[in-house]
């Protein structure tokens, strides 16, 4: 049975990639002639600005990690040892197995005394976090356009995420706990419990706060780089499904880095074929743009690798990496 499964997943992930690359291209197809007629002028200080906005949102999100694991570790570790650990592990998440990235950095961290445990932790807390406020402030973006959304369940959906978050803060010590007595009882682990300050927590939601809003300034920012002009409505539509649309990639488990899916939930929440051209290019070539960002920020990590490789642990220690990830294999979710 581990064997099938073992051959169902990357199957599956290969379909749902195929069938979301065939419908781009059939879209692309029957609109190419909207495409054609749009004039592709690149701005490149639009460009530029896109490719930073992104940049500093990677840079956020590694800044929320630095400090969740400095807060909560007695082993302190600088910003630019978490630059490279968090930033080469994450170009992991084109390869299919979801564990990748915990692995690499329980074993560049077990050699400066950062418990693996708390690797695992933190990564949970920080993409719990980061998903909420997301899909929050992408859900005010839609609502505050005039574009024909469903009002009423996005503002339901809106204020029940913010009610579980603000108990989530106020009762936080009781639910992350019990969040990981479950794992431990499930998958018959022992992840040791870490006691989270609420002042952390609201740090942590204000740091992933800006990353959302940075990395839907990126999207609206690229709208003019590749030459659409877009009003404020439509900004804020462009803003929102970029966000949300990152969020949904995220929670493809089985499929690298949400490829496909954050770009067909992206096209249908920009309108789709009845919007144009904008709808089918800014999902695809936002993507394009974020590798490209991603690729270039991890050849800096990987030059900023050397101060965690000269701690590196023993064969032995690596060959315990296998169990001590596994119980990770549900949590990860990009």
């Amino acid at each position: 049975m581990s064997r099938v499964r073992r051959l169902v997943k990357p199957l599956l992930s290969a379909l749902i990639v195929l069938c979301a690359g065939f419908f781009f291209f059939k879209a692309f197809e029957r609109n190419w002639a909207s495409v054609r007629a749009h004039d592709f002028r690149i701005a490149p200080a639009f460009l530029l600005g896109a490719a930073l906005a992104t940049l500093v949102t990677t840079l956020l999100a590694t800044y929320a990690w630095h400090s969740a694991l400095n807060s909560l570790s007695s082993s302190k570790v600088t910003f630019r040892q978490s630059v490279a650990a968090t930033n080469v592990s994450g170009l992991t998440k084109y390869i299919p197995g979801k564990i990748w990235s915990y692995a690499l950095q329980i074993y560049w961290l077990d050699g400066l005394g950062v418990k693996k445990a708390l690797i695992v932790y933190v990564n949970l807390v920080n993409l719990l976090i980061s998903m909420g406020v997301s899909v929050m402030l992408g859900l005010v973006c839609l609502l505050l356009s005039h574009v024909d959304f469903p009002a009423r369940l996005l503002l339901l959906a809106l204020l029940a995420l913010l009610v579980l978050d603000i108990a989530s803060i106020w009762f936080s010590h009781t639910i992350l706990n019990g969040l990981i007595r479950l794992t431990n009882r499930v998958f018959r682990r022992n992840f040791a419990v870490f006691d989270v300050k609420r002042s952390l927590l609201v740090e942590l939601h204000l740091i992933h706060l800006a990353a959302a809003v940075t990395s839907g300034l990126a999207a609206y920012l690229f709208c003019y780089a590749i030459g659409y002009r877009v009003d404020l409505d439509r900004a804020l539509v462009v803003i929102g499904s970029s966000i949300l649309a990152d969020v949904a990639g995220f929670l493809a488990i089985i499929v690298p880095g949400g490829l496909g899916v954050r770009e067909a939930l992206m096209y249908a929440m920009l309108g789709g074929q009845a919007r144009g051209s904008l709808a089918l290019v800014l999902p695809v070539a936002s993507r394009m743009l974020n590798m490209l960002v991603e690729i270039l920020l991890g050849v800096v990590a990987l030059r900023l690798l050397r101060t965690l490789l000269a701690s590196k642990p023993s064969p032995a220690q690596l060959a315990a990496l296998g169990s001590e990830t596994e119980a990770a294999k549900p949590s990860v979710l990009g």
